[in-house]
């Protein structure tokens, strides 16, 4: 057992002295732990909040006390917006989860809840961000059953509500009189247990909506057909772009540490022929991958592209991106394993904070900023702006300059500090 123990003090020894590869062999699992940590773990008040456009056609006092509710509530960031369009290219832009619309007759359904009349508000999702939609309903049931017990708690409202009731079972054709009749003490019964300080939402609410939310999803300028895999194709391209990062990156620092970026440069090619080839390469790969995934989501699940100059535009802008991005890790990268670690820990890292493993609307409010800083987020603004979000030449503009960006100065830092020998 001695050349054993021997052989794995060696390669132990030769692991440390490797400082990247020792790094993310060691070190790195300890910071993914810290980042999940700070998110699950960390204090709920600093989340990011859902970003909720309002558009109250209410004059009444239910329809303003609903909208200042949300605005006070911690977990929405509310926009108040008179223009029902406005607030759609919001939600179509991604700048908004949803908009929730409160209709004219909002505060007469209010007054007239004992009559049977519903409270209704219509509310129009990103398809993309169901789970955020899916948060925001619950907490607008809650927030409508928390006024609605304010309200059952004002006895001037009571009596007025309960006089609307009396009313309209009076004067409704489809009760007989001896109905009515008992109608009309039960209300009456019910406002003298008001007065004596009965309050009918002390319950816990469980069993009952005290809101009608009419969900949609946003209907975005195209005719083709829609499904879910026109959002999970986008992901799945983005992988595949930073498949091609770490391959590449990878395959540099490994040609380095064997001699090969050495041999080259004595061939009769310069060293900017030798970076423009690799990057060439690199960003042929990241063009073939995404016509390879938007080619087979056409075919099998009838994905629509009906702006194809958008999506060429937002394939290219991300195709200079993540080259940029892999001449950046191949220029930081010194040995063979530490190019391997980085690889993969820049991959994750970006992911991560770009929403490629958690959703973004779960994150504390710094790592929800810093998510900017990540071409996965800003790719797949582009691709969905092109696939689905309907956006003009205007709208792409500053996502697919962002890319490019990102492209340009990960090949500079790249190129300045390569290292063509170990």
């Amino acid at each position: 057992m001695t050349p054993v123990i021997a052989l794995a003090i060696k390669d132990l020894r030769h692991l440390l002295r490797d400082r990247g590869a020792a790094f993310f062999a060691l070190g790195f699992p300890l910071l993914v732990a810290l980042f999940f940590g700070f998110i699950f773990g960390g204090d709920t008040s600093q989340r990011a909040r859902l970003a909720v456009r309002v558009v109250n056609l209410d004059q009444g006092p239910a329809g303003a006390a609903l909208v200042d509710a949300m605005g006070r509530d911690g977990s929405i960031e509310l926009s108040a917006s008179d223009d029902p369009t406005e607030a759609a290219d919001a939600v179509r832009l991604g700048k908004a989860v949803a908009v929730v619309t409160i209709p004219r007759d909002f505060s007469a359904a209010s007054d007239a809840i004992f009559v049977g009349v519903a409270r209704s508000i219509e509310m129009v999702v990103d398809p993309s961000r169901r789970s955020e939609a899916g948060l925001l309903e619950g907490k607008l049931n809650q927030l409508a059953f928390r006024q609605l017990s304010e309200r059952f708690a004002d006895p001037a409202w009571m009596r007025t509500a309960i006089a609307n009731a009396k009313q309209a079972a009076a004067t409704a054709r489809d009760i007989s009189p001896p109905q009515a009749i008992g109608m009309s003490l039960m209300f009456d019964a019910i406002q003298r247990a008001i007065d004596a300080g009965f309050n009918p939402a002390a319950g816990d609410g469980e069993a009952w909506t005290p809101i009608r939310i009419s969900v949609s999803s946003l209907d975005t300028p195209r005719t083709g057909p829609r499904s879910g895999y026109e959002v999970s194709f986008i992901q799945g391209i983005i992988w595949g772009l930073m498949g091609c990062v770490t391959a590449f990156g990878s395959s540099m620092a490994s040609e380095r540490s064997r001699g090969t970026l050495a041999r080259l440069t004595v061939a009769p090619i310069t060293r900017a022929q030798v970076l423009a080839g690799k990057s060439l390469a690199c960003f042929i790969a990241c063009l073939a991958v995404q016509a390879i995934l938007v080619a087979f989501g056409m075919a099998a699940f009838g994905i629509s592209v009906e702006r194809p100059l958008m999506l060429v535009t937002a394939c290219l802008a991300a195709g200079v991106g993540f080259t940029g991005l892999m001449m950046f890790m191949a220029g930081l990268s010194r040995t063979e394993g530490g190019g391997g670690g980085l690889g993969r820990a820049l991959v994750l890292i970006l992911a991560m904070i770009g929403g490629g493993t958690v959703p973004l609307f779960v994150m504390p409010r710094i790592l929800l900023a810093a998510s900017r800083v990540s071409p996965f987020s800003w790719a797949t603004t582009c691709l969905e702006g092109a696939l689905w979000r309907g956006y003009s030449a205007p709208e792409m503009l500053l996502p697919a300059a962002i890319l490019v960006s990102f492209g340009v100065v990960g090949f500079a830092i790249g190129v300045s500090a390569l290292r063509w020998t170990e």
